[in-house]
C-alpha cells in the first residue's frame, strides 16, 4: 500500500500524519474522508490549508489517478481549482460529508464536465472561522 507522510503543521514538527493513497472512485473518497476526518483537529486544519493551497496537488497525493483523470485534472482551470479547494477545506474543518457521483462514460466519443453540488451552509464563528452544516457531492457527468 502507497502511504504518504505529511507535516501536521508548516513548521514541521515532530507529529505527523501518514495518509494513505485512495482510488478516486465513490469509495476511495468515502474512505479518505474516513481516514481524514479521524485526524486531530490540527492535523485535519493542516490537510484544509492544504487543499485550499492547492487543490490539484492534494488530489495528486491523496488518489491514485490514471492518464486520462491526471490530464483532466490538469486542465482544470485555476478558478475552478480554488473554487473546489476551497469547499473542500470548509468541509474538511467542519468534518462535512464529501461524495463523488462517478457514473460510467458512454462507449461513444463525449466530452466530461466535473462540477459539484452541495447543501452547504456556512457562516463564520466568533473567531472568524468558517462554522459549517450539510454536505458536498462532487460528480462527474458526460455529454455525447
Amino acid at each position: 500500500m502507497n502511504t504518504l507522510t505529511l507535516p501536521a503543521t508548516e513548521a514541521r514538527t515532530k507529529q505527523e500524519t501518514t495518509m494513505t493513497k485512495s482510488p478516486l472512485s465513490p469509495v476511495g473518497v468515502q474512505g479518505k474522508v474516513e481516514e481524514l476526518y479521524a485526524l486531530s483537529d490540527e492535523q485535519i486544519e493542516h490537510e484544509a490549508d492544504a487543499v485550499q493551497r492547492d487543490f490539484k496537488s492534494w488530489i495528486l497525493q491523496n488518489f491514485f489517478l490514471s492518464f486520462k483523470q491526471r490530464l483532466y485534472l490538469s486542465n482544470l482551470n485555476k478558478q475552478a481549482s480554488d473554487y473546489f479547494g476551497s469547499q473542500c477545506a470548509v468541509c474538511f474543518s467542519n468534518r462535512l460529508p464529501i461524495e463523488l457521483a462517478y457514473p460510467f462514460p458512454p462507449e461513444t466519443d463525449y466530452s466530461k464536465w466535473t462540477g459539484n453540488t452541495n447543501t452547504m451552509i456556512v457562516k463564520s464563528g466568533l473567531d472568524g472561522k468558517p462554522v459549517a452544516t450539510g454536505k458536498l457531492v462532487f460528480g462527474f457527468t458526460y455529454t455525447v
